[in-house]
């Protein structure tokens, strides 16, 4: 996602190109027509490697120092980056004899850590944070890939798989005073990687942040992952727009389509420009199935899911790139059927035979996603910052 940028802040995005660190923007007014004016506020900075942006309508500041207080949090515990998170820590203990103990004062470890296994058990394993060995193995972006071979993937194999055989975790508790976290690992090269959650479940606690501090209105991204809550500065809904997934940028960002967005999340999984062509010129995706150990060969090209909250939406879009389009289907089908409270949409572009994109998305949309027209490009603004996604704050002027 990424703010449009006009005049009145063109000056602190070139602030923050320049320093390369968090900003906050500072606050601006925004109106709908002659009517009343909101008082938007903005901060943008790096986390996990990547970026984010916060937008939320208040005449009252977010104490930035709160913000980077959820980040750190975070970072403490599934930075896989830093060598003193948690999991870093965690994933270099060799022991099986004995536990590996800490303390998980904000609970982040713990509710990512059961999050993500009854994700692994829902998808029946194509959701599998203990995939780390094989990352490890194909290397960053399948960077090892010409060196692995299928005796490297059948040697890392047993060591992959969110069981309690592996892997096990206990809360110790005293006197009903949460004291300590301890893992066990009866597995000891069996490794975690939380990135298709993480980034997720930080946008919900940045969210959870605003509206502790009675903001209603917002939008939060961290890496493209996204929540919204309420209307935009204008009383719009957000309105999010959707990559079209073609390799060249050379003419700029294309769009596939824009979803109006409100009290939800949405996030996107896509392999269009994460692949590599084979020795014998076939399109390999940099997604690795965890069940089989390699990379995934399918046509989806991208899955949107829209939910509840963006844990969810993160851990769903990347189990359905893994998945595939038909099988990601049923399984999203399902999923919907058995969890209505979570209000489940999806949406998937594909390729066909002729590389032409195909769509399918899942009966729940309605009017909320509309396929982006190309006139509509003159009327936003030409300078915007590069996130996976577009906050579209003129797209009602466009749309008429």
């Amino acid at each position: 996602m990424t703010l449009v940028v006009d005049s009145r802040i063109r000056p602190f995005q070139q602030a923050v190109s320049n320093l390369g660190t968090a900003l906050l923007l500072g606050m601006f007014c925004t109106g709908c027509g002659g009517g009343s004016k909101r008082i938007e506020q903005v901060h943008i900075g790096e986390t996990q490697g990547t970026t984010y942006s916060i937008k939320y309508v208040s005449d009252q500041r977010t104490d930035q120092a709160k913000i980077d207080s959820v980040l750190r949090k975070v970072d403490e515990a599934v930075n896989l980056w830093m060598p003193g998170s948690v999991i870093s820590r965690l994933n270099n203990w060799d022991r099986t004899d004995t536990v590996f103990a800490f303390v998980d004062s904000s609970m982040v470890w713990s509710v990512i850590y059961e999050r993500s296994r009854s994700l692994y058990q829902e998808s029946e394993g194509a959701f599998d944070p203990t995939v780390q060995p094989l990352v490890e193995l194909w290397g960053f972006g399948l960077s090892r890939r010409k060196s692995v071979a299928s005796e490297d993937v059948d040697a890392v194999m047993p060591h992959v798989g969110f069981e309690w055989s592996r892997l096990d975790m206990n809360e110790v508790f005293e006197n009903r005073v949460y004291k300590r976290t301890e893992m066990l690992k009866r597995d000891s090269l069996c490794g975690l990687d939380f990135n298709s959650i993480a980034q997720g479940y930080t946008v919900d606690l940045l969210a959870d942040l605003l509206l502790a501090s009675d903001v209603a209105d917002f939008m939060v991204e961290v890496g493209g992952e996204v929540k919204c809550h309420g209307t935009n500065g204008s009383g719009e809904p957000w309105r999010i727009a959707i990559d079209k997934p073609v390799e060249d940028w050379s003419e700029g960002r294309q769009l596939e389509a824009v979803v109006a967005l409100k009290n939800a999340a949405i996030c996107t999984s896509g392999n269009y420009r994460k692949f590599y062509l084979d020795d014998d010129g076939v399109r390999r995706s940099h997604t690795i199935d965890p069940r089989t150990g390699y990379p995934v060969e399918h046509t989806l090209l991208s899955a949107t899911i829209r939910a509840s909250d963006a844990a969810l939406a993160d851990g769903l879009a990347t189990t359905c790139m893994v998945l595939g389009p038909e099988a990601g289907k049923e399984f999203i089908m399902a999923y919907r059927q058995k969890h209505p409270e979570e209000s489940i949409e999806a949406f998937w572009i594909c390729s066909d035979e002729r590389g032409e994109p195909v769509h399918w998305l899942s009966p729940g949309w309605g009017e909320s996603l509309v396929f982006y027209e190309e006139r509509w490009r003159a009327c936003l603004s030409s300078e915007i910052s590069v996130f996976a996604f577009l906050e579209l704050t003129e797209y009602a002027d466009c749309a008429r």
